[in-house]
């Protein structure tokens, strides 16, 4: 099974007993800032992020928020210099000094086990995005980390129109418009899992020069499309 992605903001050196326990058991990508973990954070989809502030010697409150705004569905663990300040974060785990790396271990192993748990469903689809499986009349298509933020946009919004140019954003960090095709290579494979025809969608609708639209029953249909197990990665 592939190791969870664990994203580490703070300064390595200053904690490298527990940047190396934590890359024992994770896939640890590393940023030495608030902005710089927003563009790793987009390019590799963690699933926990673990901000050292004390490495950073800051309290980190805004650095946390920053996270927190750019990356709503990702928890943060959040190791902070005291409880003095501490009312000022947004993170989901607050642990202070002195650390044990046990602990940290302890506490980021908790949040994953809580994120596996969570799945999102949609009239007769589930993601589960901390895995990234697309789950369609119980078979399960495992999916890139851009297909997987593109489908939990949807699944998190069924009914609204989304805009072309949130997709960008949202998904591929940019507002450039001049060229969209890898959107479009990507709402083809979505609608090829989901739709019985994809040349004539019945769940997801293109709202002709603004976006799409996720359309889903609020509840389960009696007649399912047939399940398809696609390992397309566009």
């Amino acid at each position: 099974m592939e190791a969870a992605r664990l994203l580490f903001v703070g300064r390595v050196q200053a904690t490298q007993a527990m940047a190396n326990a934590l890359e024992k058991r994770y896939q640890v990508f590393v940023a030495s800032s608030g902005k710089r973990a927003l563009v790793l954070a987009r390019e590799q989809t963690p699933q926990v992020i673990v901000l050292d502030a004390v490495s950073m010697r800051t309290p980190g409150a805004r650095i946390c928020q920053e996270l927190r705004d750019g990356l709503v569905n990702v928890p943060i663990v959040h190791i902070h210099p005291g409880p003095k300040d501490a009312a000022g974060s947004c993170a989901d785990v607050l642990l202070f000094p002195p650390l044990s790396t046990r602990r940290l271990l302890g506490a980021v192993s908790r949040v994953l086990q809580a994120q596996d748990d969570k799945v999102i469903s949609c009239g007769p689809f589930m993601v589960n995005p901390a895995r990234r499986v697309l789950i369609v009349e119980g078979q399960e298509t495992p999916l890139t980390p851009k297909q997987a933020s593109l489908v939990e946009i949807f699944f998190r919004h069924p009914g609204e129109t989304l805009e072309r140019k949130t997709l960008m954003e949202q998904v591929w960090n940019t507002d450039y418009m001049g060229d969209t095709r890898t959107l479009d290579v990507h709402i083809r494979w979505l609608r090829k899992v989901i739709e019985a025809d994809p040349s004539n969608p019945r769940f997801l609708r293109t709202v002709r020069g603004v976006g799409y639209r996720l359309e889903v029953p609020s509840e389960p249909m009696p007649e399912m499309i047939p399940a398809l197990s696609l390992d397309l990665h566009p």
